[in-house]
């Protein structure tokens, strides 16, 4: 309602930003919802996945791409986490930034 008596009030090029800008917005906002929901079902379907923890990773998501990041104890629970990733519904692509996290070595902040 706002946008509209804004509109109402400004001469016809603002009229027109103001317009452009409120659908780029609106687009800005259904990306942002759209990689929210393909990252959190891959966290979800993580979480569910025994043997990983997720506690020690970060998924974004960027369209179909996924990036996860983090570390991992070894080689299987990378495997395991770039497999679950990959068959989740809406993933195109897995961008692996893991680190495998050794017995003696400090976990990395990411």
């Amino acid at each position: 309602m706002f946008i509209s008596l804004a509109v109402l009030a400004c001469n016809p090029n603002d009229q027109n930003d103001l317009k452009k800008d409120a659908s780029q917005l609106g687009q800005t906002a259904q990306r942002a919802a759209a990689n929210a929901t393909v990252a959190g079902k891959v966290e979800t379907a993580l979480a569910l996945r025994k043997g990983v923890d997720v506690k020690t990773l970060h998924i974004e998501a960027e369209g179909g791409v996924v990036t996860i990041s983090g570390h991992v104890d070894s080689a299987l629970e990378r495997q395991n986490v770039l497999n679950v990733a990959n068959e989740t519904v809406g993933v195109d692509r897995v961008v692996d930034k893991m680190t495998l996290q050794t017995a003696n070595a400090p976990a990395k902040k990411s």
